[in-house]
């Protein structure tokens, strides 16, 4: 399973939300165990109002995608962690997702997600399936709608 080593882009604003040149997802991630590390799958199934398909941490109820920004130094040179190690499903590369409002719609491949917000105590953020679709690694991320 290769790493990938996290690198810091030079940011252009775009009004309220911070963009890196191209938003990108980078890894596509699920897991056994709640709450667990997951494992790079390439590409998976978004069920709408549900999550990505055989992961353990998905469902109606609970969390159904969390994202991590891989602009971000998340471990030092030299101590670079796995896609998943940190419990993500996607991680994007290209945008600052702290700087996203709730309730805007990401277009994901062929899915729709809402973004929800940061998972508290984490450095993850959660999104909702809004349109079922496949995701794929090197999928484009793109903004279709950012509430006022």
């Amino acid at each position: 399973m290769p790493c990938f080593k996290l690198i810091e882009a030079p940011e252009v604003s775009t009004g309220a939300i911070k963009r890196m040149p191209m938003a990108r997802i980078v890894a596509v991630c699920v897991g056994d165990v709640k709450g667990g590390p997951k494992r790079r799958v390439g590409q998976a199934q978004l069920v709408k109002n549900f999550g990505l398909s055989g992961d353990a941490d998905s469902g109606a109820l609970g969390r159904q995608v969390s994202l991590l920004s891989t602009g971000l130094k998340m471990a030092p040179v030299g101590e670079e962690q796995p896609p998943g190690s940190k419990g993500e499903n996607l991680a994007v590369s290209g945008l600052d997702l702290a700087s996203i409002k709730p309730g805007t719609t990401l277009r994901c491949g062929d899915a729709l997600l809402e973004f929800v917000g940061p998972i508290e105590g984490t450095s993850l953020y959660q999104a909702k399936v809004r349109l079922a679709g496949i995701v794929t690694e090197g999928d484009q991320l793109v903004i279709e709608h950012v509430p006022a």
